[in-house]
């Protein structure tokens, strides 16, 4: 018999934090899981690590391939599960041992495509008095709309802590952009524009490590610009296609942009046609209509 859900974990380089994250995983409450961990092309001890786990859990699945990047691990990962819902999460993180119990159990219940529970962010360098929730839910309510599941979730594009139900991916055809970075803006889209309801699960939380070195948190290179500059200006279209109202400021996007240190020199944005020159973040010195 299938597994209620097939958790995809990517792997690379990561042996400092990676048994936290199994530990978390295989404690599960909800035993009927599968493990997906493929291995990117790790040359730390993280493969070792891996096989020690796979010899004590048999829902280990371990898959090796070449180095090609966090997208292309995910979307091989749905390829080989057989889960009846996806579980992403990332190898440096960890989840409440409730998370799939709960999430799965309300989306059975509601006969929902998507359940999403609430993340916390977690800085290793910081000592934080309390919780800092990127997402937190106070109870559990349906969405059936492509405008309410988007406020549902806040307009957050992360795909962790979320079911997604495996047989509408594939007939969608969802899945992660490869090569490039902020992947997760149009997976994101296509998930709560295209699939069916979505329910919010309280009391239990995925605990998102902010590191240095990571895409989102990490120098701005000219790729990340274009990247992030096509991620962003793809989503706004779409949501307009879909007929989807965004927040003011996220119609506003960064074309290029560049930096000494933490102070912005000069960047270029566009928003609804224009495009905008600001120096030092604050003077605007031009604005033009851009060509159709």
């Amino acid at each position: 018999m299938a597994p209620k859900v097939s958790v995809i974990v990517p792997v690379y380089n990561v042996d400092d934090c990676l048994a936290r994250c199994l530990d978390s995983l295989c404690a599960q409450t909800l035993r009927d899981i599968e493990i997906l961990c493929i291995d990117d092309g790790s040359t730390d001890s993280s493969p070792e690590i891996l096989r020690r786990y796979a010899a004590q859990d048999a829902r280990i699945r371990i898959i090796t391939q070449t180095n090609q990047g966090l997208s292309c691990a995910r979307n091989r990962g749905v390829d080989l599960a057989q889960g009846e819902f996806i579980y992403y999460v990332d190898s440096d993180d960890w989840v409440d041992v409730d998370s799939c119990e709960k999430l799965y159990d309300a989306a059975a219940r509601h006969g929902a495509d998507i359940a999403v529970g609430g993340v916390i962010k977690v800085y290793p360098r910081y000592r934080l008095r309390s919780p800092k929730y990127l997402l937190r839910y106070q109870s559990e309510d349906i969405y059936a709309s492509p405008t309410t599941r988007f406020t549902a979730i806040n307009y957050h594009h992360i795909v962790m802590q979320r079911l997604y139900r495996r047989s509408a991916l594939l007939q969608l055809g969802i899945t992660f952009r490869e090569k490039v970075c902020f992947e997760d803006v149009e997976y994101t889209m296509r998930v709560m524009g295209e699939m069916g309801w979505l329910v919010t699960v309280p009391d239990t939380y995925y605990h998102y490590i902010v590191r240095r070195g990571s895409i989102s948190k990490g120098k701005m290179t000219l790729k990340k610009q274009q990247d992030l500059y096509q991620a962003h200006k793809s989503y706004v279209a779409y949501m307009d296609k879909i007929g989807v109202p965004i927040p003011a400021k996220a119609r506003t996007y960064t074309k290029r942009c560049w930096t000494f240190g933490p102070l912005v020199l000069f960047r270029i944005q566009e928003c609804d046609g224009w495009e905008i020159w600001r120096l030092f973040d604050c003077i605007k010195i031009r604005k033009r209509r851009l060509e159709d």
